[in-house]
């Protein structure tokens, strides 16, 4: 089993030996693989190189704990083979550290006692990686720090500490001998000295490498003592959590395990939990281990004897995957920020411009605008019954409520604090310490006087600090923060929506903590628990977000290989069989939710012969994009019309695989099934179909089928802006012997379409000479085209440069040119050059060749680029002032 390990021999090369400890790290993890497989004699090299490179430890303890448990390995190998003497090669480098013996007493061993033998040595070692990872680890940034500011801590000596400040805090409220004033600089000094303990402690758990019995033993009496305040029980969670995040550690994580299900606080116990489910991620090379599972089996039947921790873990699993989701609907919020503000604009400037005109209720409808609805097309899945198991009954209920309304909330993604912690980076020195970020919220924490101190209304404030606190206590720390670093900046009504507590009017003086607190978290148990969950998930994402050396610690909300750290039912712990059909559970309620890197997670391993299955798995391949995916999805959805014929979602999906592969005469053979089924559509949803047709059959050049098309929508919805721009494109693009004729039509079209512009350009024009009464027609004007269809007006653009290529006249061509690939710019900008090229094929019939073709095209990105760059200039010089 370990043919020859020699870690004295030398390099031919000793620079090549030399690794920093970046590499270090990831030598550690490849040699931990190699054990928990055990493949012990391919460590040699790398264990050669991790022991050469550990300059700032001292190795003598590691490699007694090396040679012990490698030891194991041979005394195993030496029973197997029946062999009675170490030979040299067998020994490999241990020779240097097992006195020479002629014949070595082997007891007898089963199977079964070999096998013991070398999941005993694999413990072993992994408890020694564990230890030397940390190390390595502390020898560099944020860990460095982390490590000597807590290395002076005795785990053993934390509980009877923490004990004392409890008992002091007790003592000092019982001391009627002191005045007001000398009670609150006692208390302030008790607090100051408190929080810089459960700095350390906090400190000395995170940089912590493998606890033996006796240690873990210590640490779960300390966070579940009585007598330990509750504040300092939850930080020190969050410290084994993000301990064992960042360095797995098997005694950690079932420590975190046993906290959760023997706490009875109930904050301790959902970070126990949250904290456990979220490092259960990491732990898949411990799978075939004989500690992982048997606890893995105890789990089982822990959640069989116990419902309430089975229901506890779903609803973490749902809570996970919404809070998530809802950061990304966050970030997509401050995407789309601007174009709220630019219906905002729009709004503010048509009343600007009426009241200016003192316009009566007529004249204002002369600029008024529908205020644009959420035109986003509803999923076409959600319609589909997938509510039901393949016999018809009702899909399992584990037992969890769907999301509440602080879920809902959640979803929208408008978090209007988080701005406050980009500023705080620069400005303060508060979160550059590990500990504050997972501080819980209380009024008597040190920075919250001080920012109480600063402001007037200090009741108000007290209660604005509770109710930030109510989203996450990061939240209210950073408020307090934003007020110390900008005292005089502190917004007058930022605490107008806070009333004081009855009977209590500000009156200058601090409010009671206890009366806030009551007032504001007085509810159900049921939303506590839920608000509990939300609060510190949303701090975590603020630490995984915000922190700046969070890669260091906490990396675990990242996504590696497509598994999403936040499908805790997809982790090796829940690999039983017993968490099936809670697993489908969850996949159904994330495909209804969309989070589709939840579904694909869940769904892996699970046989794909139902209607359900097939649609879920099409639905997954559609959400991954890609050639290769949709056919996947092509194929589960035939498979779906195999079972059953007459799904109308199945062929909705069809269309939208086949348009997306170009796949014309699939395409349209779906598009006449469909048809069956029109009866079901309303006169608005068959006509979506067919203007989707209608631009399929234009973009893969099917022009002669695309004419009557285009006529018919035409004719039956003239107002429809984008079926007249495809028209218009198709007379042009055509050709043959009426040709000409067609460009004329073209021609007509384009010049009724852009009437509008010309007219307000006239007016505008006409207004520097006439003022107001210009002013009123031009804004009306104005108005009226912001609501047009702006891909239309993109492609009515590109037909009028087409027409002027036509008629050789590139300098006119460059303008509408211009215009559409400014609208195709940020969309996708393949698609002007791809079209220009396409349609290079036929110009060239009219004296335009492509390389003719392409001149234009780079002078029109050139263009582009240089008024993006001046745009740019602009804006940087408006900050500047």
């Amino acid at each position: 089993m370990l043919e020859e390990v020699n870690l004295t021999e030398e390099s031919n090369n000793p620079e090549e030996d030399t690794l920093d400890l970046d590499e270090l790290l990831e030598k550690v993890g490849e040699v931990r693989e190699l054990i928990h497989q055990q493949r012990f004699p391919e460590c040699t090299p790398m264990l050669k190189q991790i022991f050469g490179n550990m300059y700032f430890q001292d190795r003598s303890d590691y490699m007694r704990r090396l040679v012990h448990g490698l030891l194991k390995t041979i005394l195993a190998n030496m029973s197997l083979f029946q062999c009675k003497k170490m030979s040299d090669e067998m020994l490999g480098f241990l020779k240097h550290y097992i006195k020479k013996t002629e014949e070595l007493e082997i007891p007898e061993m089963t199977p079964e006692d070999r096998t013991e033998l070398v999941f005993d040595a694999i413990s072993e070692l992994d408890q020694l990686l564990v230890d030397i990872e940390m190390d390595i680890r502390s020898e560099q940034g944020i860990f460095k720090d982390l490590k000597k500011q807590g290395e002076a801590i005795d785990i053993k000596e934390v509980k009877p500490t923490l004990e004392k400040f409890v008992s002091r805090e007790a003592m000092l409220f019982l001391n009627h001998d002191l005045s007001k004033e000398e009670q609150d600089e006692a208390s302030a000094r008790l607090y100051q000295e408190w929080e810089e303990y459960r700095e350390k402690i906090f400190d000395r758990f995170v940089t912590s490498g493998f606890w033996d019995d006796e240690e873990c033993a210590a640490v779960i009496d300390t966070i579940l003592s009585p007598t330990v305040d509750s504040l300092t029980s939850q930080l020190l969670v969050s410290a084994i959590t993000l301990s064992t995040a960042t360095v797995f550690d098997m005694g950690k994580f079932t420590l975190l395990y046993d906290i959760y299900r023997q706490a009875d606080d109930d904050e301790v116990k959902v970070r126990a939990l949250l904290g456990w489910l979220l490092v259960s991620m990491n732990s898949g090379s411990y799978e075939q281990l004989p500690d992982f599972r048997s606890f893995v089996e105890e789990l089982a039947e822990d959640c069989k004897n116990d419902p309430d921790q089975l229901a506890d873990i779903i609803k973490a699993q749902k809570l996970l995957a919404v809070a998530v989701f809802s950061e990304q609907k966050s970030i997509d919020f401050t995407n789309d920020i601007m174009s709220s503000l630019s219906k905002r604009f729009l709004g503010d400037l048509k009343n600007k411009v009426a009241d200016l005109l003192e316009a009566d209720e007529e004249m204002r409808n002369i600029f008024g605008i529908d205020d644009d609805e959420e035109t986003s097309e509803e999923s076409p899945i959600r319609s589909v019954d997938i509510n039901t198991e393949e016999d018809g009954s009702h899909n399992l209920n584990v037992g969890v409520d769907s999301p509440l309304s602080m879920e809902e909330m959640m979803d929208k993604g408008i978090d209007i604090l988080l701005p406050q912690f980009k500023l705080l980076r620069d400005q303060t020195d508060f979160y550059t310490h590990l500990y504050n970020w997972f501080m819980p919220f209380y009024l008597k924490n040190p920075h919250v006087i001080q920012a109480i101190g600063l402001v007037d209304k200090k009741s108000k404030f007290c209660k604005a600090f509770c109710s930030t606190a109510r989203s996450c206590p990061a939240d209210a720390y950073a408020l307090a923060n934003l007020i110390i670093a900008r005292p005089d900046e502190v917004p007058e009504n930022i605490v107008d929506c806070f009333t004081a507590p009855e009977g209590n009017e500000d009156d200058g003086n601090s409010a009671d903590e206890e009366e806030i607190t009551t007032e504001l978290y007085d509810e159900p148990a049921d939303h506590r628990a839920k608000r509990i969950r939300t609060n510190y998930i949303r701090n975590l994402l603020r630490f995984s977000k915000f922190c700046i050396e969070k890669d260091q610690v906490f990396n675990i909300l990242n996504q590696y290989g497509g598994k999403p750290a936040y499908a805790v039912l997809a982790s090796p712990v829940f690999q039983d069989k017993f968490f099936d059909k809670y697993r489908m559970a969850i996949a159904r309620y994330s495909f209804r939710r969309e989070f589709p890197d939840l579904v694909d997670v869940l769904l892996k391993g699970v046989p794909c012969d139902t209607l359900e299955m097939h649609f879920m798995q099409g639905w997954l391949c559609m959400q991954k994009g890609g050639k290769k995916r949709l056919r996947m999805a092509v194929k589960h959805f035939c498979e779906m019309l195999k079972m059953q014929p007459d799904l109308k979602q199945v062929y909705l999906q069809l269309g939208i695989c086949y348009r997306n592969l170009s796949l014309v005469d699939e395409y349209l053979e779906n598009f006449y099934k469909l048809m069956e089924f029109k009866d079901s559509f309303s006169e608005e949803e068959l006509f979506e179909l067919k203007l989707g047709k209608l631009k399929f059959l234009v973009t893969n050049n099917r022009l002669e089928e695309a004419m009557p098309l285009a006529y018919e929508l035409d004719y039956t919805h003239p107002d429809n802006q984008m079926a007249g721009a495809l028209l218009t494109q198709l007379l042009i693009k055509i050709g043959g012997e009426h040709a000409e004729e067609n460009f004329q039509k073209a021609h007509q079209r384009l010049d009724e379409y852009f009437a509008e512009v010309n007219e307000l350009f006239s007016n505008l024009e006409k207004m520097k000479k006439s003022g107001e009464n210009m002013l009123m027609q031009a804004m009306g004007l104005f108005f009226k085209m912001m609501k047009n269809d702006k891909g239309a007006e993109a492609l009515n653009n590109y037909s009028l440069g087409l027409l002027a290529l036509i008629e050789h006249q590139p300098e006119e061509a460059m303008g509408p040119f211009f215009r559409t690939y400014d609208y195709y710019v940020d969309k996708d900008k393949d698609l002007f050059f791809e079209a220009f090229k396409e349609d290079s094929k036929w110009l060239k019939d009219y004296g335009c060749s492509y390389t003719d073709m392409m001149i234009i095209y780079n002078k029109i990105v050139g263009e582009h680029q240089q008024s993006q760059e001046e745009i740019k200039k602009y804006a940087d010089k408006y900050k500047q002032k």
